[in-house]
């Protein structure tokens, strides 16, 4: 289990520091810049890496649980996170791809996760308030 987390890790890692490498960044004399440039982006990597780890880990602890009550919150809470980590995702690829509808399947995934989670959210009061 560990070693096909590590290298699905890898292969979401390794693609987006190459495709990092080839943004464009603007061309200035100026040090501060470069290292705004480099912070901005390393700072949008590290948000997908850690969101892809923190949605494996909610979801290890959603079927640890069960089909309890905190077990489908955290399935609900689960797929709100994943949601919002594939419109992340796609803000880095967005430059790539001309058209108009995949310029706002960001605002929707993001959108849609944050539904995903108010539900989950929901559920978990109204089932602390029936109990």
């Amino acid at each position: 289990m560990k070693k096909f987390f590590l290298i699905s890790i890898l292969g979401i890692i390794l693609p987006l520091s190459a495709l990092a490498q080839e943004w464009d960044t603007q061309i200035s004399n100026d040090s501060i810049a470069f290292a705004s440039v480099f912070a901005g982006n390393f700072s949008l990597l590290l948000s997908i890496v850690i969101g892809i780890i923190a949605t494996f880990l909610v979801f290890r602890a959603a079927s640890k649980l069960g089909g309890g009550l905190f077990g489908s919150v955290l399935n609900y809470i689960g797929v709100g996170m994943l949601l919002i980590v594939l419109g992340t995702i796609s803000t880095v690829v967005d430059p790539w791809f001309v058209g108009f509808w995949f310029s706002i399947i960001s605002t929707v995934f993001s959108a849609t996760g944050y539904i995903f989670m108010v539900i989950g959210a929901n559920k978990l009061l109204r089932g602390i308030m029936n109990a």
